[in-house]
């Protein structure tokens, strides 16, 4: 009888704690699949040269409410196309996603609403909480390192 109970009732109080009224995932569950390309709940996308990423902006909760959903890929090219728009060749799923879970319109780190997908293989739960500012938490791929001192001296002019 207890095995019986313990199937009932924990899913049941799972399933009232996962959802929130917005639809979005807490933290610790599964984030939202990310839209299809075109699709009307993305609001803004955009690629930032300075990090070679390809940002996706939602509203998964409604039009009428505040972005609550942002991915970033990385991006393989970037060109021009033969109208004057920048053109990015992404890797097929996001390495970043973020969850507004407060709701205040704010994408926010340090506040659990950020995930990296380090295997880069869509959101399937292998996710985990990132916090860029957390020691530990280094770039990926090899860190350039300054130029060695070569022993010569400049000379100014």
């Amino acid at each position: 009888m207890g095995l019986a109970v313990l199937f009932w009732i924990v899913p049941a109080i799972l399933d009232s704690a996962e959802q929130r009224g917005d639809g979005l995932q807490r933290s610790g569950y599964a984030l939202p699949a990310e839209p299809d390309e075109f699709d009307r709940r993305e609001v803004d996308a955009y690629y930032d040269w300075r990090n070679n990423m390809f940002f996706r902006v939602f509203k998964m909760a409604s039009q009428e409410s505040k972005p609550d959903f942002m991915t970033a890929r990385r991006t393989y090219k970037v060109s021009i196309n033969q109208y004057g728009y920048e053109v990015a060749i992404t890797f097929a799923h996001p390495l970043f996603y973020w969850v507004d879970l407060d709701g205040n319109g704010e994408f926010e780190p340090g506040k659990g609403e950020m995930w990296i997908d380090v295997e880069e293989d869509g959101a399937n739960g292998n996710e985990r909480l990132y916090d860029p500012m957390t020691p530990g938490e280094g770039p990926r791929g090899p860190v350039p390192m300054p130029p060695a001192p070569s022993g010569k001296r400049l000379q100014s002019m």
